[in-house]
């Protein structure tokens, strides 16, 4: 039985006439004509089951990096895309080898043949991954930086290279080299990838607030609310000061699940700290979309109001302002509609009109500030002026 396995072990390892051919195309520097041939060796059964056809490939591709590498250096012309997929390629094709390279010979002795020379390449070309995706970003190949940043990443952990592995870099390098594979699923139009990269780099301590700023786009645009509101939440431990679209975020999470006397007391708290003006009008306009959504107008108006006398280029204040003074206007042009109609003109005139020009007041204000951001400001301003029968404001308005 043994003599049985051992002739098995044998054959399976024996080197075949395609892999000769192979052999002789990577030591003659042919990468193209060898890699034609390795990649029919990968799809047959039995040649891709042969740790020699991996090791082959991974010399082909990383002998093809290091020659375009030389030829760079050297001011000639190189395949950078080419040459970093490559790299890619043959790194993971030298792990490909290592569970498979186990010969047995026939006094029943295990050995391996090529993983000295696969884990020496792994290590020794670690580094150059990073130039590898740099090279595949520079070329927009996105995914392909994705991958090779990715494999920066995780072969200090693979299980296969086990204490072989080379050495981890601190947090920092992989903090940032988490966060530049992230911009590449989202050059590459990979949100969800994008924001699982994002929050690696959070969790390997990247020191910069602008990480969880995109993280939370991310997961806006992915319809993920509770991804919104827990990265907000640690983005405002970790930067306080930074950006209160956090706080706002933390308390329309509590907003949305109706804890509004634990959202009061955080604004209050923030409130009480007295920050500068502009962070104070933030938190107002804040507290005035909490009153909003208990339906208390009055309230909301009165925060709203706060935060314009603070900082007149708040815009988002300036439109809740307008948004608030115009529900004024239909609340008492509701309360008429019961009155004899010369009762109504009389409110119409002197109550509800005057009420629609200064919300119109305070949506122009906030349109001019933020035009990019301004759907609900044109929503209200069209009906304002539908209402006020300004036909000159109304096609302005409706030509948005």
């Amino acid at each position: 039985m043994f003599g049985l396995f051992v002739a098995a072990a044998m054959t399976a390892f024996a080197q075949s006439p395609l892999l000769k051919t192979a052999e002789r195309e990577v030591k003659s520097g042919k990468y193209d004509a060898a890699m034609e041939i390795l990649n029919q060796a990968m799809s047959d059964p039995e040649t891709a089951k042969m740790a020699q056809t991996w090791a082959l490939a991974g010399k082909a591709n990383i002998d093809f990096y290091d020659a375009e590498w030389i030829n760079l250096q050297m001011k000639k012309d190189a395949d950078k895309k080419k040459m970093a997929t490559a790299l890619v390629e043959g790194i993971n094709d030298y792990i490909k080898v290592l569970p498979l390279d186990t010969v047995v010979d026939a006094k029943g002795k295990v050995k391996t043949k090529y993983s000295k020379e696969a884990i020496k390449a792994v290590k020794d070309n670690y580094n150059n991954l990073n130039n590898a995706a740099i090279f595949l970003w520079e070329e927009k190949d996105y995914m392909g930086a994705y991958d090779a940043w990715g494999m920066y990443l995780d072969l200090p952990s693979n299980p296969i290279l086990g204490s072989n592995a080379p050495a981890a870099p601190a947090d920092s390098v992989m903090s940032d080299i988490a966060f530049n594979r992230a911009l590449a699923a989202w050059q590459a139009d990979s949100l969800a990838l994008s924001l699982a990269s994002f929050e690696k780099a959070i969790n390997l301590g990247y020191d910069k607030s602008q990480v969880f700023d995109y993280a939370i786009n991310q997961a806006a645009q992915l319809g993920d609310n509770e991804k919104v509101f827990e990265l907000a939440e640690r983005a405002y431990k970790a930067f306080p000061d930074a950006n209160p679209v956090y706080l706002q975020l933390m308390i329309n999470g509590r907003i949305e699940k109706g804890k509004y006397e634990e959202a009061a007391a955080m604004l209050d708290e923030a409130i009480a700290g007295n920050p500068e003006n502009k962070q104070l009008s933030q938190l107002y306009n804040v507290k005035g979309t909490l009153f909003d959504a208990q339906k208390n107008n009055d309230e909301a108006l009165k925060c709203y109001e706060k935060a314009v006398e603070l900082d007149g280029n708040n815009a988002l204040a300036q439109s809740n302002m307008g948004r608030a003074i115009c529900n004024q206007a239909y609340a008492i042009n509701e309360d008429a509609q019961t009155k004899s109609n010369d009762e109504y003109q009389d409110i119409r005139v002197n109550q509800i009109n005057p009420l629609f020009q200064k919300a119109a007041d305070h949506l122009e204000r906030a349109l001019e500030i933020d035009p990019d951001n301004s759907r609900e400001a044109i929503i209200y301003l069209r009906n304002i002026y539908y209402n006020l029968g300004d036909e000159a404001n109304l096609k302005r308005i409706e030509s948005m």
